[in-house]
């Protein structure tokens, strides 16, 4: 990018020979026009942006101190160069307190103009790094915070959050809304690219509707969250623009919609929701999108599965000889669920499909490609609903599991366990910022934590800490290149709270301090 150049001089000869005669491609700018008066100037600087103004000191009507003052007032990132002939000193000492970088004198030696625009090319390029800088730290805070609020890792936005990221939330109405990309996209580079692409599709759908808040949830999902919305009909219409752009750039994907809520207290709930609808969105295929008020009644019933259950099923799900026991223990809690009088066959389905959805997500963490037991699942949670009688639903979930057993062992003969881990080490990669544990992970990929870590090391030959605490330490190595950053913000940048605890393993790591690095970068 080269940055713009705004000549003015009354003498139009002066403005050709400064175009001519500079190599302005060679020194990181364009000359985008050149003004013969000062009135010229303005007006051309109403209507397009410039970086540097390079303006002679005196010119009739008005002069080049007059539109520095302009310039100082309304302009104050545009630099400027004052041209000054001989005799004209002391206007140049005035243009210099009005905010100019230097002068020169007429006529213009080349060398010294060459000499100081590489100079302002430096100190440009320098602003720009750290707008960006602040603006991905900014954007990151931001992710980090509504990550952690959506996944219960935190209960509220505080004020302080609120004021400080300059975030338009109040206790107004909001929606979240959940992306799913097809896992054809899993490779890595092809993933970025396409959630890079959604960041910038999802804010302009969203134009007209409410502020857009959009941040990176899961490996293989993007989620939005609305404030205020005007209708129900804004964000449908803001769900149809964005498939259909998306799918104009072959990238296809189901979106998931939560009811309306208000208080941010309740965003982890608008998140389930969003989660639930895209599951309606999986069984029910044709459509793309569905919103959590639209879908069927029965998966609307709340089972919630006993943690300790869940963690049971993943650890047989992990281990060969032990997978056939799951079909006791589902049959099991199906028969005791049935015995229990507060039970009904809804709550029944629902325990059932949230298991296939469990087990289902286990598969998916070892297959980096969509496979044909998607359309297994589907298939046995549309027969699943139509079973009206316990007898039934246990030969269902028998079939089921009996096509799940083959597709792991099939995964596990070639290179599913490999892949996992790949997954693995993405999500580290993209959210080692937040709170990451084998925990979290495991609700992620839905893999027994356990297992998980002896699957890390054995798979990357480093502990699943060792790697997310290489990550981060990486990432604050680059940040500490930012001399704009403080080095309290760049611990919490990478996942730290403790700006003591992260110097300490910084320097095991690196062998300096984040100080002494930071230094050295200089």
């Amino acid at each position: 990018m080269h940055y713009k150049v705004l000549l003015v001089d009354d003498e139009a000869i002066v403005c050709d020979g400064l175009t001519r005669f500079v190599n302005w491609e060679e020194l990181g700018y364009q000359v985008v026009s050149a003004a013969n008066s000062v009135a010229q100037a303005l007006v051309y600087m109403e209507f397009h942006p410039v970086d540097i103004v390079i303006s002679d000191i005196k010119m009739p009507v008005q002069s080049g101190l007059q539109l520095l003052e302009v310039i100082q007032e309304e302009y104050p990132d545009v630099n400027t160069i004052i041209l000054s002939g001989y005799g004209e000193f002391e206007f140049a000492q005035k243009a210099l307190r009005l905010g100019a970088v230097d002068f020169l004198m007429k006529p213009v030696n080349f060398g010294e103009l060459k000499k100081l625009l590489t100079a302002i090319h430096h100190k440009l390029e320098v602003e720009r790094n750290e707008i960006r800088y602040r603006q991905d730290y900014k954007k990151m805070q931001i992710n980090n915070l509504l990550n952690n609020l959506a996944k219960g890792y935190i209960s509220d936005l505080t004020h302080e959050s609120v004021q400080h990221l300059q975030l338009s939330i109040t206790d107004d109405d909001y929606y979240v809304a959940r992306i799913q990309l097809n896992r054809s996209y899993m490779q890595y580079d092809t993933l970025t690219t396409i959630k890079e692409e959604i960041h910038q599709v999802a804010g302009q759908a969203a134009e007209g509707i409410g502020t857009v808040y959009v941040f990176n949830n899961e490996l293989n999902e993007m989620a939005c969250l609305f404030t205020p919305l005007a209708s129900l009909q804004g964000i449908q219409r803001f769900a149809d623009e964005l498939l259909a752009v998306l799918v104009g750039r072959q990238i296809y994907a189901l979106i998931g919609i939560s009811a309306r809520h208000q208080k941010m207290v309740y965003l982890k709930e608008a998140y389930i929701e969003a989660g639930k609808a895209l599951q309606y969105s999986i069984i029910n295929n044709k459509q793309k999108m569905n919103m959590y008020s639209d879908m069927d009644h029965l998966l609307l019933i709340d089972h919630s599965i006993d943690e300790e259950l869940v963690m049971d099923m993943l650890n047989m799900l992990a281990n060969p000889t032990q997978r056939d026991n799951l079909v006791t223990v589902i049959h099991s809690t199906i028969d005791a669920m049935d015995h229990s009088s507060g039970q009904s066959v809804g709550e029944i389905h629902s325990f059932c499909i949230q298991t296939m959805f469990m087990l289902s997500q286990h598969i998916q963490s070892f297959s980096s490609v969509k496979s044909d037991f998607d359309g297994k699942l589907y298939s046995s949670i549309r027969s699943l609903l139509l079973t009206p009688n316990i007898p039934s639903i246990k030969d269902n979930m028998a079939s089921y599991l009996v096509q799940l057993n083959n597709e792991m062992t099939r995964l596990e003969d070639g290179a599913g366990s490999g892949s996992v881990i790949a997954n693995v080490k993405r999500y580290i990669n993209e959210h080692f910022a937040e709170d990451i544990s084998l925990n979290t992970l495991s609700n992620v990929f839905f893999i027994h934590p356990i297992y998980l870590s002896r699957l890390f090391k054995e798979k990357t030959g480093v502990n699943f800490i060792d790697y997310v605490t290489e990550v981060r330490i990486s990432n604050a190595k680059e940040l500490l290149k930012n001399h704009a950053l403080k080095i309290y913000d760049i611990c919490q940048m990478v996942g730290y709270d403790s700006p003591r605890y992260f110097s300490k393993l910084f320097k095991n790591t690196t062998g300096m301090t984040p100080k002494e690095f930071k230094k050295m970068t200089l």
